[in-house]
This record gives C-alpha cells, sequence and structure tokens, in this order.
C-alpha cells in the first residue's frame, strides 16, 4: 500500500513540475528610458527690430575736422542662413541720428551689410560689412547752407543672443566712413567717418 501511495506521489509531483516551470517563463527587462536632449538654437530666418546708442561722428569741412557726436536710434531687418555653426546672411538698418550741432551734422545713416558668424548654440559672435550712406547737413551762417547723400562702407561686430526661440538681444560696434561731397564753392568738400555702439532686440520669425 505504501508503495502504491509512493508511485502516486511521484506521478503527481512529476506532472506538476513542467507546469511551474512553464509558469516561470523568462521575461526580458524594458529598454532604459532615455531622456531626450532638446536640439541646439536654430538661427535660420527673417528677424526684425530696433536699436540705440551713441556715435562719435567726425566731421571735415572748411578745412578743419569738427566733432559732430550724437545718439542714435533706428531700425534693422535681415535674414540669416545657418550651416552647423556657421550663421551666415544680410541684414539693413536705418538710424536717426540726435545731432546737438546747428552747424553740421549727420542728420540719418543707412547700411546694407553681409554678416557672419559662429553660434555657440543660443550665442552669436558675429562680423559684418557693407555699404554705407548718410544724410550730411551744413549750414554755417554767411558761408552757406547745403545738404546731400554721402555714401561709403561699414565694418564692425558684435554679440547676439536668443533669449527665447523668438527675441534675440543684441550689442554691436561698427566703424564708418561716409566718402566725401562736394557741398559747393562756399562749403567747399564735406566728409564725415562715424564710430557708432548699439545694444538693439528683434524679433525672429
Amino acid at each position: 500500500m505504501q508503495i502504491r501511495l509512493l508511485a502516486i506521489a511521484a506521478i503527481a509531483l512529476s506532472s506538476a513540475v513542467p507546469a511551474l516551470c512553464a509558469d516561470l517563463t523568462y521575461q526580458e527587462p524594458a529598454p532604459p528610458v532615455v531622456e531626450k536632449i532638446p536640439s541646439s538654437f536654430n538661427w535660420s530666418g527673417f528677424y526684425i527690430g530696433a536699436q540705440g546708442g551713441y556715435a562719435w561722428n567726425q566731421g571735415s569741412y572748411l578745412g578743419s575736422d569738427k566733432n559732430i557726436n550724437s545718439g542714435a536710434a533706428g531700425i534693422h531687418a535681415g535674414y540669416n542662413f545657418q550651416s552647423g555653426n556657421i550663421v551666415y546672411g544680410i541684414e539693413n538698418d536705418f538710424n536717426y541720428n540726435f545731432e546737438n550741432k546747428k552747424e553740421a551734422n549727420l542728420e540719418w545713416d543707412a547700411s546694407g551689410r553681409a554678416r557672419v558668424g559662429y553660434a555657440l548654440d543660443r550665442t552669436l559672435i558675429f562680423a559684418t560689412a557693407g555699404v554705407a550712406a548718410a544724410g550730411g547737413k551744413v549750414n554755417i551762417a554767411g558761408v552757406g547752407k547745403k545738404d546731400d547723400i554721402l555714401i561709403g562702407w561699414t565694418a564692425g561686430g558684435g554679440l547676439e543672443h536668443a533669449i527665447t526661440d523668438t527675441i534675440l538681444v543684441r550689442g554691436e560696434y561698427r566703424y564708418s566712413d561716409f566718402g566725401k561731397k562736394d557741398f559747393g564753392s562756399e562749403i567747399g568738400d564735406f566728409s564725415a567717418t562715424q564710430s557708432k555702439v548699439v545694444l538693439g532686440a528683434s524679433y525672429k520669425f
């Protein structure tokens, strides 16, 4: 009798082991969750903005050089392209100059320039150069009055930073040589140069 019971128990145990093994199937662990790193800022696209600062202007007329410094405020617009860390594009700007001198001044200045820079994600270090123009004006009592457009060149550089994906801020320095223009026999040649520092903000579309 005992032998029969042991045999029955052995048969039952041998039937249960495969079922138990089936329940212990191996489950492959879930892959680790990889945190996504935000992509770097893209400088490509159109932008428009405004700037203001100070201009150290030098005018030459009646055979002497005069300081005709002024505050300045204006607008700018441009378009950037980006290839890797290199950013390049074009920009135009127009500025009104707040002159204190009555005898001579640069009433306004403008430029059309190329820009090229190196992007460190949201910070752009850039250089710029191109054509510049200015509205020169001379008004000397007893001598004469004349205003005309001077055309020359400008070059400089600066730093720009993207605060958000659409708001950019900048600081820039440029030197401009507006060339020389004949203002008539009474005044003679009038020429002007400018060193300007501005701070600005842009909206990127």
